[in-house]
């Protein structure tokens, strides 16, 4: 343990005024607003920052209403690098042909705040748009930006914009709502209606492929108007003039865009759709009814939607609904044609729906079908030469149960392009989570449901084969003479070397005898048999702990390249005369090198705030770690690169003379007590002004004298 202090606490790996243990930060950044990610075309991952500034309407006593009125986006590469800013302020659209009468009950509150006129007059939401490109909306060089907003509206609607800036392009100057002369970015586009859905890749020849779609709400046409109800009226029979008509009329509509060409000054609409709410898929709020995707090097569009209605007329909010029989789930598949210049129907398949039946205590009301609900893209599925066409689908059942609106029966199915079921992939799920896509090996999810006796069974299954290669019980017994483990669903599966093997956070830490609480995962090998369990070192009074499992950072030289794991973990941890606090924990599990563990970071609450959602991302080889300190509305971010360098500490070269330590290859030799330690923090000699390492074991050894450490190699 003390080599280890001195090996984490010089320099680089010390302890901060809080009595956390650091890293070296590749960046800070903050405060900001918001501190997003946002998607590239060529694969890296960039990051954004927002600034807003605002001025205050008083609406009540205990309210002052925010108005938007400039907005400062910086943004930043994969390797946190600066690349530019975009900066404007808004304005406000007023309607001058649109008088309000002030003695209406809509208008009256707000008469004296906003005037006269309709108009817009607050900012529900300014972002930026995640995705950065190039050559979409232009063909120039520089990158383009585009800040989705929704003004809010004396209306009551929102008004949908997307303005396009180019990082360096055109500027101009103009007074703030302070009268201070500010320099503004110029918007090169604007675009209305809200960005969908975006595909962004590059071709074979590293250029940009990108299709936006833009999607607008579809207003009905058909208005109707709420009788008075009676004391004892049977409001279920209740028919309602142009409810159903105007049900049917409302919904979605949207047009994809591609990007412009030579000799063209805007992007160009190729594909476009508008369909009911009443036969969006699934359950007709929450489920993609659009889905991009590539195939041999093609764009493919999937729209899905109900043939009919998915319920039966009905003709008042309070009316009985039934699901309609004899409809169809219709899956559209629309693929790029090879000029990219729009798009061409070349499938249609059709799942037909039914209503499930009641069983026991169940009773179900509807049964929602959905491509896109499951493994969203992978839902479509291309293999072996079918023209280019999908040849299956996975498609997921909601069966919605009376009385509970907050969950469903779920079960996956097989598919084929003529609407036939060809397989059951699951029924009746209560959950699931998809086990990472590993390179030689199917993808795979492990799904979850409960025995007879209540017991959670964990069923891991290949999605391509559909075969179920492995089952569990939760409580995973390691041998007869143990009492079973309790797992949780927090799983993922590792590739080593030509198999792979699993990883799952056990339900019930430890302690060890110093009292020190001990976070434990389980792993265990593809068939199921128990291969060890790590106990990661999280000190002392933790309340509670979340340990981050993925196949990435469970990766041994993800955090720190040596031959053991290490673990991210919140933990939940009790101090004396305070609330538990949330802190983050970055830490090596206990092994035979370093038997009490090692914590590579400790971080927690500071000036700036409480932890926020820690994220990392990996680049190609290279990673980062993102934790952001949140306090009310500002966000600052610690970004830290890995692997960590765990040490400054340096080799003693045989012979080099420039250090005030001296290693001849037999000897040390300094001024003054020498110490030298092993590996495992054990001191195996001391010596005064020399020491000989002649007949210790080859390795690597720690030098500790007159304040400096150096590390030296016994050969």
């Amino acid at each position: 343990m003390r080599t280890n202090d001195l090996l984490d606490g010089k320099k680089v790996a010390k302890r901060n005024k809080e009595g956390y243990v650091e890293q070296p930060k590749l960046h800070e950044i903050g405060p900001a607003e918001s501190i997003m990610d946002i998607d590239t075309p060529w694969g890296d991952t960039w990051f954004y920052t927002a600034r807003f500034r605002y001025t205050y309407i008083k609406v009540s006593v205990d309210y002052n209403r925010p108005i938007l009125q400039e907005y400062e986006f910086t943004i930043y590469d994969s390797e946190m690098k600066e690349v530019g800013k975009i900066k404007d302020k808004m304005t406000y659209e007023t309607y001058y042909d649109h008088p309000r009468d002030p003695n209406s009950v809509i208008n009256k509150d707000d008469w004296e705040l906003y005037g006269p006129y309709h108009r817009e007059v607050a900012v529900a939401k300014c972002e930026l748009t995640p995705i950065i490109t190039k050559n979409y909306f232009n063909t120039d060089d520089k990158y383009e930006i585009i800040v989705g907003m929704s003004v809010q509206t004396t209306y009551y609607v929102n008004n949908d914009y997307n303005r396009v800036y180019q990082l360096g392009g055109e500027t101009y100057e103009a007074e703030d709502h302070e009268g201070v002369k500010q320099t503004y970015n110029k918007q090169i586009a604007s675009y209305p209606w809200l960005v969908g859905d975006v595909y962004a890749s590059t071709d074979s020849n590293g250029k940009e492929k990108v299709y936006m779609t833009f999607i607008q709400d579809v207003k009905s046409d058909v208005d109707f108007e709420f009788p008075d109800f009676e004391e004892g009226d049977d409001v279920s029979e209740i028919v309602i003039p142009g409810y159903w008509e105007n049900y049917c009329g409302t919904g979605v509509k949207g047009v994809t865009y591609r990007a412009a060409r030579a000799g063209e000054t805007e992007i160009q609409p190729v594909n476009n759709f508008q369909m009911s709410i009443s036969k969006l898929p699934g359950d007709m709020q929450n489920t993609p009814f659009m889905l991009t995707m590539e195939n041999a090097g093609r764009v493919y569009f999937v729209v899905s939607h109900y043939e009919d209605t998915f319920w039966n007329p009905y003709y008042s909010p309070l009316a009985d609904m039934t699901m309609r029989e004899n409809n169809n789930l219709v899956i559209d598949i629309y693929r790029e044609k090879e000029d990219g210049n729009g798009f061409d129907l070349i499938q249609t398949a059709k799942i037909p729906t039914y209503l499930s039946p009641s069983t026991g205590n169940d009773k179900i009301l509807a049964s929602y079908f959905s491509v896109g609900d499951f493994r969203y893209r992978q839902d479509v599925r291309f293999t072996g030469s079918n023209d280019g066409k999908a040849t299956s689908f996975i498609v997921t059942k909601q069966d919605y149960l009376a009385g509970n609106d907050d969950a469903t029966i779920r079960s996956y199915y097989i598919y084929d392009a003529n609407g036939n079921k060809t397989n059951t992939l699951f029924e009746r799920s209560q959950s699931f989570i998809q086990m990472s896509d590993l390179p030689g090996f199917e993808p795979q999810t492990m799904f979850i449901s409960t025995n007879a006796m209540g017991d959670y069974l964990f069923h891991f299954i290949d999605l391509e084969s559909v075969k179920e290669i492995l089952t569990l019980n939760y409580r995973f017994e390691i041998d007869a003479d143990s009492d079973p483990e309790r797992m949780t669903s927090n799983v993922d599966r590792v590739k080593v070397g030509d198999t792979y093997v699993y990883a799952d956070e056990l339900r019930v830490p430890s302690q060890d005898e110093d009292g020190n609480d001990l976070g434990r995962v389980l792993w265990f090998n593809k068939d199921g048999s128990f291969n060890r369990i790590d106990e990661i070192n999280m000190g002392k009074n933790v309340y509670y702990a979340l340990s981050y499992i993925e196949s990435t950072t469970l990766d041994p030289d993800f955090f720190h390249k040596d031959k053991h794991n290490e673990y991210m973990m919140l933990v939940k941890r009790a101090y004396e005369n305070s609330n538990p606090v949330e802190e983050l924990l970055i830490a090596q599990a206990r092994n035979v090198d370093a038997p009490e563990g090692r914590t590579f970071l400790s971080d927690g609450p500071d000036e700036r705030g409480i932890i926020g959602g820690v994220r990392v991302y990996k680049n190609g080889d290279k990673s980062l770690l993102l934790v952001p300190k949140i306090s009310g509305d500002a966000q600052y971010w610690d970004i830290y690169a890995l692997p960590f360098e765990t040490s400054d500490v340096k080799e003693l070269t045989v012979g080099d003379s420039s250090n005030a330590i001296l290693y001849t290859g037999d000897s040390i030799i300094a001024d003054g007590q020498i110490l030298l330690f092993n590996l495992q923090g054990m001191k195996v000699a001391d010596g005064e002004d020399s020491l000989s390492t002649v007949g210790f074991d080859a390795g690597i050894y720690i030098v500790v004298s007159n304040g400096e450490v150096r590390k030296i190699v016994i050969k």
